[in-house]
């Protein structure tokens, strides 16, 4: 196994010993309501014994939420996990596995796991006109990470049609509302994976779930763990899925501080246009994420990735006094 590179997940504020400002990991910087936070506590005392394993509540409340069936809901501990279950799923030792970049890493380690025939293709800023490939499956990102656009609904169809199987990750779709749900009633080979963490500001309680045709999410809920989530994020998630005002509320907030980000950045850098919770942003230094570092801020740095030529960072929208600190130390 020595072939496999190990995930970095970046830096984090336990790495250092002075206080930092954690804008790496696209985190929602805002708590959950109280409500949530109540229905944690009450809880408590549940924790010595296991979540019901079938989910069949968090299941509804998610189908209610996305406008499907719940049979086609499938859940686990993260997108990423679900991400892993896909894989080990559909994909056989050399089956065709396409990979548009630049995008998220991991749909790389979980296919040569899987000792898939990978493809990898550049996209300048993950711009996707439609599909010129053919194969077993294809990862989609939706807003992509790092860039933070979304993949027009046309090249999705087109996936679609010449692939046994799509994935679509839409991890941060609540800030863009450009979902490919929509598409699952034309095509059952659909796989569209979500996640509690970003939008619902849930990363520490490692929730997501699966949208897809019920043959498929059956197939997801058979391999799954089948306690994959704790009793208190379930818990968690259900009375999230109660609270969607306030998210919504949020989710503004940080569109508009994304866009104020945006505007300061562009007088001094190369911003890519972006309908995530994030900013990708290009730069001339090669010590520059260091240095931000050093002076309390963390970003991502994510030079280096297929598709990204020279260096790149990826900075989450936080709250609004964490931004005017980044924008300071960077002199913008």
């Amino acid at each position: 196994m020595d072939f496999i590179n190990e995930y970095d997940p970046g830096m984090f504020p336990e790495d250092f010993k002075q206080e930092v400002i954690q804008l790496a990991s696209n985190e929602n910087p805002y708590p959950p309501p109280e409500s949530v936070l109540n229905a944690i506590k009450s809880n408590l005392f549940k924790i010595n014994r296991y979540p019901y394993p079938y989910y069949t509540e968090l299941k509804t409340r998610i189908s209610e939420y996305v406008g499907v069936d719940s049979m086609q809901i499938a859940v686990s501990n993260g997108a990423s996990d679900l991400l892993r279950l896909v894989t080990d799923a559909i994909i056989e030792p050399f089956d065709k596995v396409y990979i548009p970049m630049p995008s998220y890493s991991m749909y790389l380690l979980f296919s040569i796991l899987r000792e898939a025939n990978i493809k990898t293709e550049v996209f300048e800023g993950y711009y996707i006109d439609g599909c010129y490939e053919r194969g077993k499956l294809a990862f989609l990102c939706n807003p992509n990470n790092p860039t933070g656009n979304c993949v027009k609904t046309k090249a999705v169809r087109e996936y679609l049609e010449n692939f046994d199987y799509v994935v679509v990750d839409e991890a941060y779709i609540e800030f863009s509302g450009k979902s490919t749900v929509k598409l699952l009633k034309d095509y059952e080979n659909l796989i569209v994976v979500r996640s509690f963490s970003k939008f619902f500001g849930l990363a520490g309680m490692r929730i997501g779930y699966i949208i897809a045709s019920e043959s498929i999410a059956k197939v997801i809920e058979k391999i799954r763990n089948p306690f994959a989530i704790s009793q208190l994020a379930c818990i968690s998630a259900i009375e999230a899925l109660k609270n969607l005002e306030y998210y919504q509320r949020i989710a503004r907030m940080i569109v508009e501080e994304r866009e104020r980000m945006k505007n300061a950045l562009k007088k001094r850098y190369f911003v890519y246009d972006s309908d995530a919770n994030f900013l990708l942003v290009k730069h001339e230094r090669e010590d520059l994420v260091r240095e931000l570092a050093e002076k309390g801020v963390l970003v991502r740095d994510v030079s280096g990735l297929d598709g990204l030529d020279g260096y790149h960072f990826r900075v989450t929208v936080g709250r609004r006094q964490e931004n005017d600190k980044f924008l300071e130390v960077l002199n913008v």
